[in-house]
């Protein structure tokens, strides 16, 4: 049986909170809070369903969006497809037409409302930016290389992983107890790429798992209060990532790099191929800038990971 497609809009107002209706008692999912949006009628395109259904729903006129991320979930009694999209702008004032309860909520505090199961993929993309820093070489001295990392938040990242693999643990948690103090002076994120006791002891925002880590791992290593990510380079990758329950991934190599000159590169087709396949946020890595970001989303990745990109020069 195919997918219902699904048109789903996400919709924010000023302040950065997001529109959530209720669904009717009797639905599907019924009495859960989910994102606006409906069934895509046959012979009907998707941009024709997402303003007709928010007309319909919401009486407000849908102006511009972007792609956010495409979801397939399977439930017991059915699957659904998930095409969902960030409303860029939009004209006139939500309200319920059909009588559902609205409620504008931010981000961060999606988790406190139920939701259908294959909305969750959807706050997950929600509260991440588009932009993951990977830190560059690692730091013989860690003073100028914490530097480069507070250089590198104030030019927006709000997201890090401490890469470091060529330091030895009791190292690394120094210099990650003192990037984390940084981060959070900017309100940005770091996940560890080490053991998820030192991000638990150290209260990181998370891990990263290497594509080795991800292959021999049998199940989530941390709750769901912190973020797990992971690097893939294959389908079977991203496969796993999914099965273990992982928040969000990257996917490389994209295009060529310098610093892996016989990798492979997929290209942008293939990514997102790939990224279709993947009920998670994923993010392209390999050879890009932070020119690149549009063509990620449009391909339907959540954005970019960087190093050379997004990690500051030195003595900048």
């Amino acid at each position: 049986m195919l997918p219902v497609h699904v048109a789903v809009a996400v919709i924010q107002d000023n302040q950065g909170r997001v529109l959530l209706t209720r669904r009717p008692a009797g639905a599907h999912q019924g009495g859960l809070w989910e994102f606006p949006g409906g069934k895509v009628e046959r012979g009907e395109d998707l941009d024709s369903a997402l303003r007709r259904e928010i007309r319909e729903e919401l009486g407000v006129e849908v102006s511009t969006y972007q792609p956010l991320i495409d979801v397939t979930y399977s439930y017991p009694d059915k699957t659904v497809r998930l095409d969902v999209h960030r409303v860029d702008k939009y004209f006139g004032k939500p309200l319920g037409l059909e009588g559902q309860p609205l409620e504008w909520v931010f981000p961060e505090h999606l988790y406190q409302y139920a939701m259908p199961a294959a909305d969750r993929p959807i706050c997950t993309a929600l509260r991440l930016p588009q932009q993951y820093l990977i830190t560059g070489p690692d730091p013989a001295d860690p003073k100028p290389f914490l530097r480069r990392l507070e250089t590198s938040l104030s030019r927006g990242v709000r997201l890090v992983r401490l890469r470091a693999p060529g330091i030895g643990l009791s190292d690394y948690r120094a210099l990650a107890s003192d990037a984390l103090s940084i981060c959070r002076q900017f309100g940005a994120e770091m996940l560890l790429s080490n053991s998820a006791e030192l991000a638990q002891e150290l209260d990181a925002a998370g891990i990263h798992l290497s594509s080795q880590q991800l292959t021999v791992m049998s199940e989530r290593p941390l709750t769901s209060e912190k973020w797990v990510s992971a690097s893939c380079h294959t389908l079977a990758e991203l496969q796993q990532a999914m099965a273990i329950n992982a928040d969000f991934c990257v996917l490389s190599p994209v295009l060529p790099t310098q610093s892996h000159p016989n990798a492979k590169p997929m290209g942008w087709d293939r990514f997102a191929q790939a990224v279709a396949a993947a009920n998670l946020p994923v993010y392209a890595l390999g050879g890009l800038d932070q020119s690149y970001i549009d063509i990620a989303v449009k391909k339907g990745g959540q954005g970019i990971a960087a190093i050379s990109a997004l990690w500051a020069k030195p003595s900048q």
